[in-house]
């Protein structure tokens, strides 16, 4: 294991200031290079977000996604118009992502669930070659020991508000504050904070603070060698609050979004309906509170693209973009209504998809956009392929490839999967997802033993070409049974590909 150094101080006369911080616009091709490093290895910059779905970032075709910033980043590399992810969940989803494996072969489907404690991250590859490696903001891995950057510092959340509670004696209703009421069991409720108002000056807040830190580490560090940085931001997850001048970024009017009928939500699977639906199910609110959690969480968005936006600038006019690839994306999306549901625990496309561009103007081709379904576990591997460094062990291929023009995505099935871990319900059985071409199947599937849920899989199956908003369960279908052994064939061998 890489050693992990501190960070060097920040003094007065290298801190950056709040006003380069929060000046907008990026122009990430014409840096002039006051900082650049000495070495000709390419610097790494990691934006990652927590919940957010594609339909959130204006360039993926929401009209009424105010995100210039996010636009103008994708603009100027590779948009993945159809990207996966490892599992639907924070802590599962991340902890793939580090270490480059599928979840269920690190033994972590869920929340609640704990790396090994030999777990190795493939960030320390970039460690081991001379880089200087560091994560600032929502961590949200578990593991006894070791890290997976040599610096880690910074917090999801701020000292002004929860994602179910506003502290320091501030009152959800000084701030209008819509909090959710679950109708689950009393071990399992969760009040989430669905809409609001930040509660302080817009620089205490945890985006604030966390994109702060990232810069005070660039600007203290070792100048001679190239960094790998990750920025993980964990807006727009819950609290959806955002300070005031963003409120009213995003007219609730345009947000135009389909709620279930009837018909859909009885043809859901039977783990929906028993275990999603009372704990994060949404028939019981008005359409007044759905309309304002709606809007107020494309409104977080608009905040969080401020963010980024001001981060990127800050770091253009330091020279500290030249030579260095950028990478937008989320652990996973997240339920607004439709569905009949909030959060995550889904395949549903606005959970098991999130937005995802890559760019490395001079050296990557600009204005790409790849519609091949792909899966965001490749992001490692394809930062690690774009550096010049190897890609052995991980599971999931680098798609540099892909981003040089030098071949198309493969069309090649995608997969992701999920335990639902303390939820009281199957708790231990693993759900797997497989997309492969236009349709997407899902059920419980035991890698260890394939036959362990025959009879009993609760299985879905969406044909996304024809029913993109994934309305008609064709499971039962007696049609549909060679697509379902087909598919099930495919998560077999893929099971035995990654044992």
């Amino acid at each position: 294991m890489p050693s992990h150094p501190t960070t060097r101080r920040v003094t007065a006369a290298n801190k950056p200031g709040r006003r380069d911080f929060l000046t907008a616009g990026l122009g990430l091709a014409a840096a002039p290079a006051i900082l650049r490093a000495a070495s000709a290895r390419p610097n790494v910059l990691w934006i990652m977000t927590d919940e957010q779905r594609p339909d959130s970032v204006g360039c993926y075709g929401a009209r009424w996604a105010r995100t210039p910033h996010l636009d103008e980043l994708a603009a100027e590399g590779s948009m993945f118009a159809s990207t996966y992810v490892p599992a639907p969940v924070c802590v599962a989803c991340r902890s793939a992502l580090l270490t480059g494996k599928r979840a269920s072969s690190i033994g972590v489907l869920h929340n609640q669930a704990r790396l090994r404690d030999d777990a190795t991250f493939l960030p320390w590859r970039f460690a081991d070659s001379g880089y200087q490696t560091a994560s600032f903001g929502k961590k949200h891995y578990f593991v006894k020991g070791r890290q997976a950057f040599q610096t880690e510092e910074g917090n999801a959340d701020d000292k002004h508000v929860h994602g179910t509670r506003y502290l320091q004696n501030h009152k959800p209703e000084d701030w209008n504050a819509l909090s959710y009421q679950s109708r689950a069991a009393e071990g399992l409720r969760r009040s989430w904070i669905l809409a609001g108002e930040f509660p302080a000056r817009e620089e205490e807040s945890a985006e604030r603070v966390n994109a702060q830190l990232a810069m005070d580490w660039l600007s203290a560090r070792d100048s001679s060698k190239p960094f790998f940085l990750r920025l993980s931001l964990n807006a727009p997850h819950t609290p959806v609050v955002m300070p005031r001048r963003f409120l009213n970024a995003v007219d609730s009017d345009a947000i135009q979004l389909p709620l279930p009928t009837e018909a859909q939500l009885r043809g859901q699977p039977v783990r929906e309906r028993e275990a999603l639906h009372p704990f994060q199910g949404t028939s019981h609110l008005s359409m007044d509170a759905i309309r304002r959690l709606r809007q107020a969480y494309y409104a977080r968005v608009a905040f969080l693209d401020d963010v980024v936006g001001g981060f990127l600038h800050w770091m253009r006019t330091r020279g500290l973009l030249e030579n260095t690839i950028v990478a937008f994306m989320s652990d996973h999306g997240t339920h607004l209504a439709d569905q009949g549901m909030l959060q995550k625990q889904t395949f549903y496309e606005q959970v098991g998809t999130v937005p995802f561009f890559v760019c490395w103007p001079g050296n990557l081709p600009a204005g790409q956009r790849i519609a091949q379904p792909v899966n965001v576990g490749s992001l490692m591997a394809t930062f690690l392929d774009l550096a010049g460094l190897p890609t052995v062990g991980s599971h999931y291929p680098s798609l540099g490839p892909v981003l040089r023009g030098e071949s198309p995505a493969a069309a090649e099935p995608v997969f992701s999967e999920l335990a639902y871990g303390y939820q009281g319900y199957r708790d231990d059985h693993r759900q797997v997802m497989i997309r492969d071409g236009r349709h997407k199947l899902v059920l419980f599937h035991d890698p260890k033993d394939p036959q362990r849920f025959d009879g009993n899989e609760d299985g879905a199956l969406y044909d996304l070409e024809a029913d993109p908003q994934e309305t008609r369960n064709l499971y039962g279908l007696s049609a549909s049974k060679t697509h379902i052994r087909r598919m099930r064939q495919l998560i077999r061998v893929w099971d035995q590909r990654s044992a």
